[in-house]
């Protein structure tokens, strides 16, 4: 690049230097890198671009709104701003300067290149606009097409021709004019394809191909006879649109391309329209270029620096253009490529001559399987390096999400284990799931069910957990497509993160609760007073949260990207997490000035700066004292067992689930009960009379914040209910207080400790009966349950 520049119209050119005999067909690369205010630099990545063959020019916009025009004529390049960032790019054919610009506040505007002044604006997209094409006859109409709608603009007066709305589960993928313009043709994401006849739009066919499974992209031929079709399965089909019928049907897995991200048809000179070269970029982000007539691969890209996120052709072919995903843009000459391509065919035919130095025969390294590649990150990747890596980007890149996430928490991969699981079929309790949610993907549905049901026959205490769905369905989101991999992370999730969520099942966790409340305590106590005042309890700032596992309150990407740091730490950091979301959205919480609508804000998904948000739970994950530090009661990380079945789940009190499981189905589980032996009315009243009031005492305990209603409580207690280790615990948790204040307790309560001797005694007599009574009762209510399976 040179210094020299010039001006016109207020726009500074700059000089270019390009490379005339390419060795590798690469005559540029783009990158745009600024110096920040601390003297360091950040990179701004390319997102999308546009050819103009007949004036030799290339528009590139980055994630800034800059727009960069490239003249290869004229060896010149410059910039121009965009009030906001662009989502799409497109010349206007037959208008000399004129760029058709998508930006994401859903305009379509009219650009001049040279002086940046905008002439046309269009309006009228409820979302961001990802295609622009104009179509080649006489009836000269602008297409743009967000996901969820399209809009024909008659270019004669700029008004909408023709509206295409959709609906969830098939919104856009793909859509463009053929290239005569005689149809429009739309891909959706249900794997359908619908094509209109422009003049009418009226619908002339529906393509359903039954073996090609989640589409992603189609590409015409110049001539418009042929159509291709590809998507995430390994498959790509030719498709007549002359005969309407199939032409091929091509396997990818003989070329090591097990999805299809994007394809290109590759025009070239002489070939009369009927293109032969399909670029492809497959799922690994690699772009290869196919002979659809001979089936042979002709040439392959793989860039050192990073992968490729996406590819366009120019019009005529003459370039073509790859958006790498660290956001830098290698432009190539295709002629260049194809030349290679062909020497490289000659060198591979021709046979070995009796110098074996000279004969360099070029052979391709085999495309390693996923597996390979899963098992190379597992070695090479140990947590710290992880951990270093999402310390310095914010977040581990999606493709390679689930791999990094099967490393940080060790799952073993037991499919002999997790087949057993599965061969147990849907458990009762989520035989009808979809009637409590609303869930409009069938796939979705079913691995959700699935997921459900092994966990319940893991541990029977899942069978029963309300928010076990809501909490899981994030996870069955991201991870569907691998069910094993699902299922231990999620169990590995369940062991480690949720740790004493489940101790007083099923009533709320009151010392996590208190753990959190500690924690806002500690670092904003001004907040605390504000829930205080309106009698907001931990349960609506924290445990609505951790049981949808932050996915009612946080977007899909903010999600997973807190998701990343939570596995990537000890399993505490969720409940800083949960306290670090109300502490940095103490401004918005304290101008809530009533009980609902703090509770409102804690069930939607309101704005929030995604680094400050992370960064703050560092904060108090570092800052917290270590006497109210939740580490103090976690235990360290403990991955699932490697074998043949998994360890028993048992963080949770088996007698108050078992007799939950027992309500559901009372009048079987008594009749058999009577089988046995007589039934003791006292047991089960009793049961239900002092466990679920201790465990009242002690939530009642938790919600109130002055000390007098504390010493009231404990007295009212006294030494029924839980252990007294698990009473110290919550005690500590709750109202920590110094060893001389416990002491004195202590000693003032032995003469009340003597007195209840022998009230204790009958109480564990009468307990001991009452876990004997509860766990047959279960035995009798599982064999009742497996004998109807």
């Amino acid at each position: 690049m040179e210094n020299r520049n010039s001006r016109s119209d207020g726009i500074n050119k700059f000089d270019i230097k390009i490379k005339s005999k390419p060795k590798d067909g690469l005559v540029l690369q783009l990158h745009h890198t600024i110096r920040g205010s601390n003297g360091g630099t950040r990179r701004i990545r390319f997102i999308t671009g546009t050819f103009n063959d007949a004036q030799e020019k290339l528009a590139c916009a980055d994630n800034n709104g800059n727009i960069f025009i490239l003249d290869f004529s004229q060896l010149k390049f410059w910039k121009i701003l965009s009030k906001a960032s662009c989502t799409a790019l497109q010349f206007f054919p037959n208008h000399l300067d004129t760029l058709v610009v998508a930006n994401k506040k859903y305009e379509i505007i009219f650009m001049d290149i040279e002086n940046g002044n905008i002439s046309l604006k269009l309006t009228g997209h409820s979302a961001p606009v990802k295609h622009i094409s104009f179509s080649n006859n006489k009836m000269k109409n602008l297409l743009t097409a967000s996901p969820v709608e399209a809009i024909l603009w008659e270019l004669t007066n700029y008004t909408k021709y023709f509206t295409l709305n959709t609906y969830t589960s098939a919104n856009i993928q793909q859509i463009m004019f053929t290239p005569a313009g005689d149809y429009l043709v739309s891909c959706f994401q249900n794997d359908t394809i619908q094509i209109w006849r422009h003049e009418t739009m009226k619908s002339v066919k529906q393509i359903i191909p039954s073996e090609l499974k989640h589409m992603k992209s189609i590409a015409f031929t110049m001539n418009g006879r042929a159509m291709a079709m590809a998507g995430l399965s390994p498959l790509l089909i030719l498709f007549g649109m002359d005969t309407w019928k199939v032409l091929k049907s091509i396997d990818l897995t003989k070329y090591g391309i097990n999805g299809v991200q994007q394809i290109y048809f590759v025009p070239q000179v002489f070939d009369g329209g009927a293109n032969k070269i399909l670029g492809i970029l497959s799922s690994d982000c690699i772009l290869q270029f196919l002979n659809v007539e001979i089936l042979k691969i002709v040439y392959t890209i793989q860039c050192q620096s990073g992968g490729i996120r996406s590819f366009i052709v120019s019009p005529t072919g003459k370039y073509f253009l790859c958006i790498l995903q660290m956001g830098e843009v290698n432009i190539y000459n295709t002629s260049c490529v194809m030349d290679l391509s062909q020497s490289n065919k000659e060198l591979e035919d021709k046979p070995c001559t009796s110098v074996p130095h000279k004969c360099h025969k070029i052979t391709k390294s085999p495309t390693p399987t996923k597996e390979e590649v899963e098992d190379r990150m597992r070695i090479c990747m140990d947590t710290a390096r992880l951990r270093r890596i999402l310390m310095q980007y914010g977040e581990y890149p999606d493709k390679f999400r689930a791999t990094i996430w099967r490393s940080l928490l060790r799952t073993p991969r037991n499919k002999l284990a997790y087949s057993a699981l599965v061969d147990k079929g849907i458990h009762p309790a989520y035989k009808d799931i979809e009637k409590q949610f609303t869930i409009h993907s069938s796939i979705t549905l079913k691995s959700l069910k699935r997921l459900l049901s092994c966990l319940s026959h893991w541990c029977p205490l899942f069978a029963v957990i309300k928010f076990l769905p809501g909490f899981v369905f994030p996870f069955v989101k991201v991870l569907q497509k691998d069910p094993l991999l699902l299922f231990e992370c999620v169990a590995t999730v369940l062991l480690n993160q949720c740790q004493l969520w489940f101790e007083y099942a099923p009533l709320p966790p009151i010392s996590i609760l208190a753990m959190v409340e500690n924690i806002v305590a500690e670092h904003d106590q001004p907040l605390l007073d504000h829930y205080c005042e309106l009698e907001i309890t931990s349960q609506t700032y924290a445990l609505k949260i951790l049981e949808t596992a932050f996915s009612e309150i946080l977007t899909c990407s903010e999600w997973l990207i807190l998701w990343d740091h939570i596995l990537s730490n000890e399993p505490s950091f969720i409940l800083f997490a949960v306290a670090s979301y109300s502490i940095t959205q103490r401004n918005a919480i304290k101008k809530q000035k009533t009980h609902d609508q703090v509770e409102n804000f804690f069930h939607n998904q309101n704005p929030i700066d995604k680094k400050t948000f992370i960064k703050k739970a560092y904060n108090l994950l570092n800052e917290t004292p270590e006497e109210i530090h939740p580490r103090n009661f976690f235990n360290k990380f403990c991955a699932l067992d490697k074998g043949l079945c998994y360890q028993q789940f048992t963080g949770y009190p088996k007698a108050t689930i078992c007799l939950k499981m027992t309500r559901k189905d009372k009048k079987k589980c008594i009749k058999s009960d009577r089988l046995h032996e007589p039934p003791d009315t006292d047991t089960g009243s009793e049961f239900d009379s002092e466990e679920v009031v201790n465990y009242t005492e002690i939530d009642r305990g938790h919600t109130e914040h002055k000390h007098k209603a504390r010493q009231d409580r404990k007295k009212s207690k006294g030494e029924c209910g839980p252990s007294n280790i698990k009473d110290d615990l919550i005690n500590s948790i709750i109202h920590p207080v110094n060893e001389e204040a416990n002491i004195k307790k202590s000693h003032e309560s032995r003469s009340q400790k003597k007195e209840n001797i022998l009230v204790r005694a009958e109480s564990e007599v009468k307990n001991n009966k009452l876990e004997k009574e509860v766990e047959r009762i279960f035995f009798n209510c599982n064999n009742s349950e497996t004998s109807r399976s």
